[in-house]
């Protein structure tokens, strides 16, 4: 018999849940040109910031930091949510270097 199941329960309401909230130590990005820092989400599906100024973001399958201030997101200073995609491995890292406009950037960050 076909599975003609398009979403799992929680998809088809257009919910989110989070079986954890926990508040991560206060972060800070380096310069560019400084070597970008990474941070493992893979126990979490959504992870809240809080930044000073703007950085460069991205994830990886790996622990190896890399961003690219060519082809990276830039995130804004103020708050922000953003979703930890699933698809890249069994280990996802949260990878973030502080963009050329500030010298530190401090991040307030909570993992959902």
């Amino acid at each position: 018999m076909a599975n003609l199941q398009k979403h799992r329960t929680h998809e088809s309401l257009n919910t989110d849940t989070a079986a954890s909230w926990d508040v991560n130590s206060i972060l800070t990005a380096a310069v560019t040109g400084g070597s970008a820092a990474s941070l493992d989400v893979s126990s979490y599906n959504t992870l809240g910031l809080f930044t000073d100024g703007e950085i460069y973001f991205g994830f990886t399958g790996t622990s190896t930091a890399a961003i690219s201030t060519a082809n990276d997101l830039k995130l804004a200073a103020g708050l922000s949510f953003i979703k930890v995609p699933k698809g890249i491995g069994n280990t996802v890292y949260f990878n973030y270097l502080a963009t050329s406009g500030s010298s530190t950037v401090g991040i307030r960050l909570v993992k959902m």
